[in-house]
């Protein structure tokens, strides 16, 4: 795996150039120890999980939260599939390569790639736009879920406030409780929701195809611009214990932060009715 992420990584630089010369730029991770992860056994990257269709509950009925959904909370939803993980680093560099693309980030000098190193090759890939996200599920026959679909994946069926249940579990996401501050190797935490997708709560946040717009009865965020694009789940800069799996943010699509993604694909609804609802 990491001689053929030497290789591969060896030839992307002879595909792109960075856009500024000189040294690396800092990072988030700077000054902390290089150590070797590998994916945890049975982990294939790309592999999928399908979520049923029927309803899931959205939001929260806490009329304080921001995210509130005051009425008619219940949501159907046809069966579609959904990554069972992020999409890595290794997973992007070799799609960058088979496509021949850069990424939007690329111009400005700070994109993904100053995050790849043999040691994060099954990290996360972040500091992707969301139209970079967009072109990846596109390459894959994919797409990317909405807002709602991801968080029916997160919680289940039972409206849980983290993807494991109502109570807090500092161990078992990777959150800013977890201590490491950085993005780590897809499926290190347990971090599992009913339909068994992994890395929801914690690791990365992530963009989904939505256009981020108020709840129905909920409050209309006044710093939202149009266009802005829904990004969930929480990261190490987030405490965990504050949050909850319905929490939304939004973002205008060219943002390059520490967000990734996952992808989603419909599912027929021979699939979707033949499916086993959440454990």
């Amino acid at each position: 795996m990491l001689r053929k992420f030497a290789i591969v990584l060896f030839s992307l630089t002879l595909v792109f150039t960075f856009g500024a010369c000189g040294g690396r730029e800092e990072t988030d991770t700077e000054g902390t120890k290089a150590v070797v992860e590998e994916s945890a056994p049975g982990i294939v990257p790309g592999e999928m999980v399908l979520i049923p269709e029927g309803e899931f509950i959205l939001g929260t009925d806490d009329k304080e939260h921001p995210t509130a959904y005051y009425s008619d909370r219940k949501m159907a939803l046809p069966a579609f599939y959904i990554d069972k993980y992020e999409v890595t680093n290794m997973e992007f560099m070799d799609f960058s390569i088979e496509e021949n693309y850069a990424g939007e980030g690329a111009k400005e000098g700070k994109d993904w790639r100053l995050f790849m190193t043999a040691e994060t090759a099954n990290h996360p890939v972040v500091f992707v736009t969301y139209n970079d996200a967009v072109t990846y599920c596109k390459s894959k026959g994919k797409r990317l879920p909405t807002e709602f679909e991801w968080e029916k994946a997160a919680r289940g069926t039972e409206g849980f406030r983290y993807p494991w249940g109502e109570e807090w579990d500092a161990n078992r996401t990777n959150t800013y409780e977890s201590g490491f501050e950085k993005q780590v190797a897809i499926g290190k935490f347990n971090d599992v929701s009913p339909y068994g997708v992994h890395d929801m709560m914690g690791n990365v946040q992530e963009w989904t195809s939505s256009e981020y717009k108020p709840y129905k009865g909920g409050k209309r965020d006044t710093n939202a611009a149009p266009g802005m694009k829904v990004v969930r789940g929480l990261s190490p800069n987030y405490r965990g214990r504050l949050g909850s799996i319905f929490e939304r943010t939004a973002y205008l699509p060219n943002a390059l932060f520490n967000f990734g993604f996952r992808c989603a694909k419909d599912a027929t609804s021979g699939e979707g009715a033949g499916a086993q609802n959440a454990r």
